[in-house]
């Protein structure tokens, strides 16, 4: 199989369109087209539907971009591999980092371990999908993942490395919120208006549930993906947010907002470091996730955390 037609099969899905695509690409459109009709044409099956729009991508198309991700990625390592100096740890590793988490904290830190310690690993760091992350861990796409732990998921193993406690957020312009302090109850926060993730991300699954379980709704005025659409919604007191205490510190400044513990419930779930079952990660892969543990072992002990500052 040509990886090229596959790069350019992703790329059309990445933009939707095949006239924008071949542009991007610095190809003609019509050799665009022959190049997704001779993939069609190879696992016989339609993967691209065209609308008066652009393009629409089949199930078959979905699967097939899932399984490309990961096959040029492949590709990618291999080509950073073999052009670098053997006696060094070298390679292309990449990791995902959950979104609403402590996860993009750590991003920085652990490129600059890299970089100091490992200057022939490629590292990239990626935080949006097409699918969970977990998954891209199985396919292939990511060859790590930083995540809210899920729970059981076929083919993939979760090293809990930390827990995560997590606190309502609101914005310092609004009044604040009963007469304890940095507390607050599940019945005080229902009388809030919220902005939240979409229903299967893991903090807004938690939050449902404690809502829930303690009779009382959890009302979502909107969902947003993007975290720095969802620091400014909050900051401008469009809604209050549920995040963990490391994500909040992360994401807001001590003046911007308040946070409150929950005085009647504990909101928290484990993060977990994801890495494949059965797939073993690449020595440059290995070396990176010893270094990702080291620096989460780092930042949830104060004593040490401030002896390494």
């Amino acid at each position: 199989m040509d990886t090229r037609r596959l790069g350019y099969f992703v790329r059309v899905v990445d933009v939707g369109n095949i006239t924008r695509a071949a542009d991007s690409l610095h190809i003609t459109q019509s050799a665009l087209s022959q190049h997704i009709s001779a993939l069609e044409s190879d696992f016989k099956t339609r993967l691209l539907e065209r609308t008066g729009r652009g393009v629409q991508v089949t199930a078959s198309g979905r699967s097939l971009y899932r399984y490309a991700q990961g096959i040029l990625r492949l590709e990618k390592a291999a080509r950073i591999d073999l052009r670098a100096d053997n006696d060094a740890p070298a390679g292309l590793v990449t990791v995902g980092l959950a979104s609403y988490s402590m996860a993009p904290g750590v991003a920085v830190p652990l490129l600059r371990a890299v970089r100091e310690r490992y200057p022939n690993i490629h590292l990239q760091l990626i935080q949006n999908l097409t699918v969970v992350m977990s998954q891209a861990v199985l396919f292939g796409q990511v060859d790590m993942a930083l995540i809210y732990d899920p729970g059981y998921v076929k083919g993939v193993v979760f090293d809990q490395v930390l827990k995560e406690e997590f606190h309502l957020v609101t914005s310092a312009r609004t009044p604040r919120i009963g007469s304890r302090g940095d507390t607050v109850t599940l019945k005080e926060a229902s009388r809030l208006d919220f902005i939240m993730p979409n229903e299967l991300h893991t903090v807004r699954r938690v939050t449902d549930a404690a809502f829930h379980a303690a009779g009382l709704h959890c009302s979502v005025v909107a969902e947003v993906e993007p975290d720095t659409v969802l620091r400014d919604a909050v900051v401008n007191g469009l809604g209050a947010t549920v995040l963990p205490l490391t994500a909040a510190r992360e994401h807001f400044a001590p003046e911007e907002v308040r946070v409150y513990r929950f005085a009647d419930t504990r909101l928290c779930t484990a993060m977990s470091l994801c890495t494949p079952e059965v797939q073993p990660l690449s020595h440059a892969a290995a070396l990176v996730a010893d270094l990702l543990r080291t620096l989460l072992l780092d930042a949830s002990v104060p004593g040490r955390r401030a002896a390494s500052a």
